[in-house]
């Protein structure tokens, strides 16, 4: 798990792939890594993908109802029949609305709109409209972006006498009929390849088609508004979407239209910072923000008003209405997480429901993907007026949300949306039943694991990939949205040198990390959170976003954070072993663990005078226990709860670790860091030398006493026996050495043997007969073992193994 408590899915990569792609398409090896695991390897496709343009999208007369819905209203521009646009209070809707009207006032159309009240109507069509328009002189109804499911509206409209042309995106679960014609790619047998258009998406293809019939240029200057409504919407930005989207784009930075002009100017927005991120995040929520906090009318009439004057005066109007949304939206925001907690805490809740007579309808929709965010399960907010809710459901990948709803429709007086977000309407007293009934139809249809906190990682970078190289390569992928979202990046064992908070509210976290000579300062808004959890010199494995930026005219790299985890650890339910070998500081690592773990703590270093160097420099009140090669806490006993062991150096031998576990309560948990590198090995060797004879050793010292034998000389063992060595060895070498001498006969009470010759022609071989011979070599080959091991090892195999310790 990382820091913020989620699970991280990384690619797999085929370089080989990768690298033919990128050589084929002529782009770096990381962006083609990236673009194979999100589904696009087919060198034409990829080249679509990345130079989207107009003609990639698909004639509008392959979907089912075109031919229908044109020849009507072309009948309607002839015969100068009144022709009502029903569209909706959200961007999607508004935007939709606004590309009708003008492509019918185009053909010198008789057309008006209507935008239902989202306080009053309600989402949808409803009798009492479709009445009104009859009453006022209209024959044609034209919905975009709703409709599809008005079975008994539709019904009503034919009884009337009242046209209607249903456009729409949304999923169909009843089969509508009585009407002029029905567009909506996700009808049953219509075979339009795209089906993910946005209600501005379709109300575009049906101005192209009216424009194509009517023998008139293909309507271009309607791009924009397409594009604001797609990127507003809960569309993925692939295939149509993103040519849509893309060549929108190009339409607004040109600020041509004056309200969407005046709109960039009211919330600061230069053209050149003009993308679907702006769209999404700047534009088209002061364009919700109407049919949110009130009504929708000055949204469309901003659109549409051709008065830079004027046009300024609503974007104003509508950006405050935004700030009064997001003002209004955060009290929600932390009501409802206190009440979601509280519910989570108590009952075993797959999907979060929740009602208030305090909460303002006209946002519970975003509060909802906030909670759904944090949480990560499925979220129904209902805001109760009067004894009636209005809900907005949205849920997590992999889940319905509609579909569940539809199972509890005996619940509900009318609902609809598609699989991540929907909207209903319920009466107070069957809420506790569609509570009961949405986490019911999750039992059966939501896997637990899909609860985890996902992080998918797009790719996966190496440090030298991270460069300005790739964030010019990224820029292509633009437009990002939902399906193509800006690209999440791992890379793999940074160090962790410092870290501050920053902002003006200090809670956002600047880290500084170092691999391989580069340094990163990436920064993680938000991440106050995370700041306990930080240990100076530690690794970690980054998740993040990286883009382009500039400071004082200068290019720089902007790594945004998004997540972090500990690449050095494994964790058990009684131990943690954390991997900091190599580290270049580790006497000043060591003192700053022993410094920040708390209870008793021990510390093995390889010799008492290297512990006591370590001592000299410790200052913090509570003192290690100390263990070394030769001693276990100087002859005393060591603490039985002990919570963290520092390996300072590279023990020798396991039989160091196995006193130490055999010495202390294992009740709790026990971290364990490593913090010794490859420069011990030799440490160890020499040490080695000094109390273990090598073969070549023993060669050496018969050498030496049969040369002093020969020359007459009394033998006084070791005496001579070692002048030729190059060490100075410890006592016990010369016991072992002793030992081995006398069980091979060639050495008894320190006199050499008189069948010296005879025995040394058997050399080496007789050193067999030798018990402590073989028992000094695998002693050797043990030591050597181990520390090839805890040295050369990776974690999980060092975990292993002192979980086998511990257990014992």
């Amino acid at each position: 798990m990382s820091l913020s408590g989620k699970e991280w899915i990384w690619p797999d990569h085929d370089c080989n792939r990768a690298a033919a792609l990128a050589k084929e398409v002529n782009i770096s090896p990381a962006l083609a890594r990236l673009l194979i695991n999100r589904g696009l390897e087919e060198p034409g496709l990829v080249g679509e993908f990345l130079s989207p343009a107009a003609d990639q999208l698909h004639s509008p007369w392959l979907m089912l109802g075109m031919e229908e819905a044109v020849s009507r209203l072309l009948k309607a521009i002839a015969d100068n029949e009144k022709i009502i646009i029903h569209g909706d209070y959200d961007a999607d809707g508004i935007t939709a609305s606004v590309i009708l009207v003008e492509a019918l006032q185009h053909l010198q159309a008789r057309v008006e709109y209507f935008l239902p009240s989202r306080f009053e109507e309600g989402y949808g069509l409803h009798i009492d409209s479709l009445k009104q328009f009859k009453e006022n002189g209209a024959s044609l109804v034209v919905t975009v972006d709703c409709g599809i499911n008005a079975v008994e509206e539709a019904a009503y409209a034919a009884e009337i006498g009242l046209d209607l042309i249903v456009t729409d995106h949304h999923q169909p679960l009843e089969q509508i009929s009585g009407t002029a014609a029905v567009i909506n790619p996700l009808q049953e047998k219509c075979p339009y390849p795209y089906k993910e258009l946005s209600g501005a998406g379709i109300a575009f293809k049906l101005a192209a088609a009216l424009m194509e019939k009517a023998e008139k240029p293909f309507p271009s200057w309607l791009f924009d508004l397409a594009a604001l409504g797609t990127a507003a919407d809960v569309v993925p930005l692939l295939g149509e979407n993103r040519v849509i989207v893309s060549a929108g784009l190009e339409v607004v930075r040109r600020l041509e239209r004056p309200g969407i002009k005046a709109l960039a100017e009211a919330v600061s927005l230069k053209p050149e910072r003009i993308d679907s991120t702006a769209l999404s995040f700047m534009l088209a929520p002061a364009v919700n923000a109407a049919g949110r906090m009130g009504e929708a009318l000055p949204a469309a009439q901003l659109l549409l008003e051709k008065d830079e004057a004027k046009a300024a005066k609503l974007a104003k109007q509508l950006h405050q209405a935004n700030q009064t949304r997001r003002s209004t939206e955060q009290n929600i925001v932390i009501e409802a997480e206190e009440i979601a907690v509280e519910l989570l805490s108590g009952e075993d809740t797959k999907i979060i429901t929740l009602a208030s007579e305090n909460w303002h309808h006209g946002v519970i929709g975003i509060v909802a993907s906030r909670l759904v965010e944090k949480f990560n399960r499925p979220v129904a907010l209902i805001a109760l007026e009067d004894g009636e809710g209005r809900g907005s459901a949205r849920s997590i990948p992999g889940f319905d949300i509609t579909a569940a709803l539809a199972d509890n429709a005996a619940f509900l007086e009318r609902f609809g949306g598609h699989e991540q977000a929907a909207g209903f309407t319920v009466v107070e007293e069957n809420i506790e039943k569609l509570r009961e009934g949405l986490n019911s139809y999750a039992g059966f249809n939501l896997e637990e694991s899909r609860l985890t906190p996902r992080l998918h990682i797009d790719a996966e970078l190496t440090g030298a990939e991270i460069d300005f190289d790739l964030t010019e390569g990224l820029d292509k992928l633009q437009p990002f949205g939902t399906a193509n979202p800006r690209p999440l990046f791992g890379s793999r064992n940074w160090e962790i040198n410092s870290w501050r908070l920053v902002g003006s509210d200090k809670k956002h976290l600047k880290l500084n990390v170092r691999k391989d000579g580069q340094t990163l300062d990436p920064i993680m808004f938000g991440g106050v959170a995370l700041e306990s959890q930080l240990e100076k010199g530690r690794r970690v494995d980054l998740a993040f976003r990286l883009k382009e930026s500039s400071y004082r005219d200068r290019r720089t790299l902007e790594t945004e954070l998004k997540d972090l985890r500990y690449c050095d650890t494994v964790t058990s339910s009684s131990l943690e072993v954390i991997d900091l070998r190599g580290n270049r500081n580790r006497l000043g690592m060591s003192i700053e663990i022993l410094g920040r773990e708390e209870g008793a703590s021990i510390l093995f270093a390889a010799t008492l005078s290297r512990a006591n160097k370590i001592m000299e420099s410790h200052t913090n009140r509570q003192t290690p226990f100390l263990v070394t090669s030769g001693a276990m806490n100087g002859g005393n006993d060591l603490p039985r709860e002990v919570k963290t062991l520092l390996l300072y150096d590279l023990p020798l031998h396991g039989s160091i670790m196995e006193s130490i576990f055999k010495n202390i309560c294992r009740d709790g948990k026990l971290k364990v860091y490593l913090l010794y590198n490859s420069d011990d090995l030799e440490q160890n060797c020499r040490l080695t030398d000094l109390s273990l004879p090598s073969t070549e050793d023993l060669e050496t010292i018969i050498a030496d006493l049969l040369a002093t034998a020969a020359g007459g000389v009394e033998i006084n063992f070791p005496g001579e026996a070692g002048k030729s060595l190059s060490i100075n060895p410890a006592k016990s070498y010369w016991e072992r050495v002793e030992s081995i001498l006398t069980e091979i006969n060639l050495f008894n009470n320190r006199s050499l043997s008189p069948d010296q010759v005879e025995i040394m022609k058997r050399w080496p071989g007789c050193l067999e007969q030798s018990p402590t011979y073989r028992a000094t070599r695998e002693l050797m080959e043990s030591c050597e073992s181990f520390q090839r091991l805890f040295l050369g090892g990776s974690l999980d195999e060092i975990a292993a193994y002192l979980r086998n310790l511990s257990t014992r």
